[in-house]
């Protein structure tokens, strides 16, 4: 009766918000809920072993990148720290969580998913910046032309291999 709904455009993208904001400001308080609202998404998704293996395979991609430009100094977290928190992953995941649903319009629109990944990206950090949850170690403007040039990539990269994984898995069947 509700396969599927996790993956109705609009329960998908309030979802992440709501995972976004828990994670914004409750920090690592906040992985039960955002675990919740993963395994909800799992369960009232039509394909969840596909979507299991997305999520947790981009997910650790987009991760990647931050633990990178955390071991480099780029971000810092509270702690001065040099692995982001928990709380980032779970939003990675989360993240991934929409690549499929709310986020496939952008799927083999690289151009436009460039473009969105540049702005809605960067803003995403910038946001966390704002509210204190992230500091960067280059002034405010270059850090967001940095992560805007980062994201431009990433986003339709991970929407590139989130594809593929979803090909092969399909294609085995």
């Amino acid at each position: 009766m509700f396969s599927g709904l996790s993956q109705n455009f609009w329960v998908n993208l309030i979802g992440f918000n709501i995972a976004w904001y828990l994670c914004v400001f409750l920090g690592n308080e906040a992985l039960i809920y955002v675990s919740f609202l993963l395994l909800l998404h799992l369960l009232f998704h039509e394909q969840p072993f596909i979507e299991i293996l997305i999520v947790f395979i981009v997910g650790i991609l987009g991760f990647c990148v931050d633990l990178f430009l955390t071991s480099i100094n780029f971000f810092q977290f509270d702690g001065g720290v040099i692995v982001p928190p928990l709380w980032l992953m779970a939003l990675w995941f989360c993240f991934c969580a929409t690549l499929r649903q709310s986020l496939s319009f952008f799927n083999d629109r690289t151009v436009l998913a460039a473009l969105f990944g540049a702005l809605g990206g960067s803003s995403s950090y910038i946001a966390g910046g704002l509210v204190g949850v992230v500091s960067f170690s280059l002034p405010l403007v270059i850090s967001a032309l940095v992560i805007s040039f980062i994201w431009m990539i990433l986003f339709p990269t991970l929407l590139w291999v989130s594809q593929q994984i979803e090909r092969q898995l399909c294609s085995n069947r």
